[in-house]
């Protein structure tokens, strides 16, 4: 099975992801909405004294301007301080409201000139000059306010709580919402496992909460019966097929067979050959109709030499060698296996003819120690890759896997530079009950 991305891990990481993304966003406006509020609450503060002072004003000339611990005022630009002067000479970093900012908002540097000033004519052709105070250059420097700052506190203290109080819920409705996404798709795959049953295919179909899910359920139950009805058709054909040769293959047998008596019992080396090809294809036959039932039964187990079986099957197939020079190397334990017999002969012959066949002039080692049977042999790089067209009696390296998975054998294919070998396993089938019904014995 391919591993991908969880998609609930997705769906987490998306939302997770998201929330980070507001709150980089907010963290990054935060500050700067902040010093707009300020500059807010002080060009209004100043505005509204400013035309306090002007009401005042025009009754009475002889108001004194305004003064507090924030900021102070002067009437005309002469009675300016000469630093404050020297900045009106200049543009404005920053208008606001009311009130001009004059210098580097952002600066650290302490010494850099920074001021607000709010310039309000006095309809009598002289203008008030509001500006704030810096109380660092004066000594004493600011004012310290114990209990405001305590308060500030208590409040970011509070900020805080609130934060986590929203964060962890946020957290747990992600966490039931991804819940809620993924769990019909966990009953998604549970009923996709059923469907190798038919029953499961034809019976009520189960509700997957979204139309994407259903739709994905129908697709794939609409998918599975095509392959079902599709492999139905071809076991009926194979097995239509293999029984239609099972009766010349007979009327083969029977004739070679009378051949051979009239002959003494010895066959000429063509007969020979077809007796060897009729008696592959019995064998051909009768395996793939054991495969190709719907529920096969299990193999008769007996005692097997593989010493025995694959010394036979090795003067069986010696014809193939022809005039090459090669050279069978054999390590085989002779302890005996409990193994089907037929389907033994069937798969080692297979691959056994198949190094015969295709082997270079060299060694093809032949080795076995319960449960692993290794079958190495030489091949020629220049020549193309044959096994998969005709691999020994005809069959398919895909057919010779499927057997294998039938039985409950498992197959290792190696090709290394010029080295083919073939690995075949017979581990899961040691304690595996007898049973009637399969091909005959070879």
């Amino acid at each position: 099975m391919r591993n991908g991305l969880s998609l609930k891990w997705v769906i987490s990481g998306s939302f997770l992801c998201l929330i980070a993304v507001v709150l980089v966003i907010y963290s990054k406006l935060l500050p700067e909405f902040t010093v707009r509020g300020l500059f807010y609450t002080a060009s209004a503060m100043m505005e509204e004294e400013a035309q306090y002072f002007l009401r005042h004003y025009k009754q009475d000339p002889t108001t004194p301007t305004p003064h507090n611990y924030f900021y102070t005022s002067v009437i005309g630009k002469e009675a300016l301080p000469q630093d404050v002067r020297e900045l009106l000479t200049t543009s404005p970093s920053l208008s606001f409201g009311a009130v001009n900012i004059f210098g580097d908002l952002y600066s650290d540097d302490d010494d850099e000139p920074f001021q607000i000033i709010l310039e309000q004519p006095l309809g009598d052709g002289k203008t008030l000059y509001m500006y704030d105070i810096d109380h660092d250059k004066e000594a004493g420097g600011e004012v310290e306010t114990p209990l405001s700052d305590a308060y500030f506190d208590q409040v970011i203290e509070s900020v805080k709580f609130i934060s986590l109080a929203v964060f962890v819920p946020a957290l747990i409705i992600i966490a039931l919402l991804v819940w809620w996404l993924v769990r019909p798709l966990g009953r998604l795959v549970q009923w996709s496992g059923t469907l190798k049953d038919p029953e499961a295919l034809t019976g009520a179909r189960p509700g997957f909460s979204f139309k994407e899910f259903n739709m994905l359920a129908d697709a794939l139950a609409k998918s599975v019966e095509q392959v079902q009805a599709a492999s139905q058709r071809e076991g009926r054909l194979l097995r239509y097929t293999s029984h239609e040769l099972r009766t010349p293959l007979a009327v083969l047998k029977a004739n070679i067979e009378l051949l051979a008596l009239q002959s003494g019992g010895v066959l000429p080396p063509s007969l020979q050959r077809i007796e060897r090809s009729v008696l592959n294809m019995q064998l051909i036959a009768e395996t793939l109709l054991w495969m190709s039932r719907e529920r096969p039964e299990s193999l008769p187990e007996e005692d097997v030499n593989l010493s025995e079986v694959v010394g036979e099957l090795i003067e069986k197939h010696r014809y193939l060698i022809g005039n090459r020079d090669i050279k069978l190397s054999i390590d085989i334990h002779n302890e005996p296996c409990r193994l089907p017999p037929t389907a033994c002969r069937i798969v080692i012959g297979n691959f056994l003819r198949n190094a015969l066949q295709y082997a270079e002039e060299g060694t093809v080692d032949i080795s076995f120690k319960y449960p692993r049977l290794v079958i190495a042999n030489y091949i020629n790089e220049a020549k193309p890759r044959q096994e998969s067209d005709d691999y020994g009696y005809g069959l398919g390296l895909q057919l010779m896997r499927q057997l294998c998975a039938k039985l409950g054998w498992q197959i290792e294919v190696l090709r290394e530079q010029q080295r083919f070998t073939v690995i075949l396993d017979f581990t899961s089938v040691r304690d595996t009950p007898p049973a009637d019904g399969a091909p005959g014995a070879c």
